[in-house]
């Protein structure tokens, strides 16, 4: 949603979170993603400068890094799989 930006818990397969200007990366605590889990990240939004993200899984959570500074409040979609 607008306005709810930054780290984020969500415990679930797939989600949404937004990246706030001029944010590079966040932080999402999931009980389900491991080490080992492959973390899918879009872009939902079309933001000037951020166009893409990577996702590196850790244990209980994971990083989003985008390509770039958000320009504006920028959505990123996952699904985790195990």
């Amino acid at each position: 949603a607008a306005g709810t930006t930054g780290n984020r818990t969500i415990n679930t397969t797939s989600g949404r979170v937004n990246f706030a200007a001029p944010a590079t990366s966040l932080v999402v605590t999931n009980s389900l993603v491991t080490a080992d889990s492959i973390v899918h990240c879009t872009v939902a939004t079309n933001d000037t400068t951020m166009k893409s993200a990577a996702c590196v899984p850790t244990a209980g959570s994971f990083t989003i890094y985008g390509n770039a500074a958000a320009t504006a409040e920028t959505a990123v979609a996952f699904t985790v799989t195990n």
